[in-house]
């Protein structure tokens, strides 16, 4: 939401290109839509779905909006996969909104993958996710890492986040973090521990 591929989703690929170990790794940084978002008075920007509100209980959230960049991010997934890249090698992440997003393509895409990244994400439309679920990612390492001061998503809804893909989706290895006095963005320690994540699956 608001940012685009060319702000925080290429500074985070930057730290990741500085270490070896991502000396041969593809970035896919993909822009939002520009769309009227409602939370903010309707105000055109960057969004994979329109929102009313934020908070632990995002309400009346898109679902069409919603399901339309799952549907994205399943596309980018086969595409790579028909080019040649092996599943286990192709990793979705994503922050707020993308983060929303992950979590709902761990759960929903048709494939297995190497893994899942999700900072400060949520989950919006449970009982439509419910429906479409799939279990290729059941075992599939995720982590969801969120701030205790968080303002924009609380605490508590990546908590109820985590509840529901564990309990109602299956997903058995859902590694959640919590970072004490990070608000809505990326701490040091969350992004050590994601780089050590990323490098643990790909060696």
């Amino acid at each position: 939401l608001v940012d685009n591929a060319d702000g925080f989703p290429r500074s985070i690929a930057n730290v990741l290109r500085s270490n070896p170990t991502f000396a041969h790794t593809s970035f896919i940084l993909h822009n939002a839509q520009i769309i009227p978002v409602t939370v903010d008075n309707g105000r055109l920007m960057p969004s994979w779905f329109d929102m009313s509100n934020f908070g632990v209980h995002p309400s009346e959230v898109d679902t069409e909006g919603f399901l339309k960049s799952v549907d994205v991010v399943e596309k980018f997934v086969m595409e790579h996969i028909n080019a040649g890249i092996k599943p286990e090698k192709i990793f979705v992440c994503g922050f707020s909104q993308g983060a929303a997003l992950t979590l709902a393509s761990a759960a929903t895409l048709p494939v297995k993958l190497g893994g899942f990244v999700a900072f400060s994400g949520f989950v919006t439309i449970p009982e439509s996710l419910k429906q479409i679920k799939k279990d290729k990612n059941l075992e599939t390492p995720i982590f969801h890492g969120h701030g205790d001061a968080d303002p924009i998503v609380p605490l508590e809804g990546g908590k109820i986040a985590l509840n529901f893909y564990r309990k109602q989706c299956g997903l058995k290895n859902l590694d959640f973090k919590i970072y004490r006095g990070m608000d809505h963005t990326i701490c040091p320690d969350e992004m050590d521990y994601f780089v050590t994540f990323l490098k643990n699956l790909i060696n």
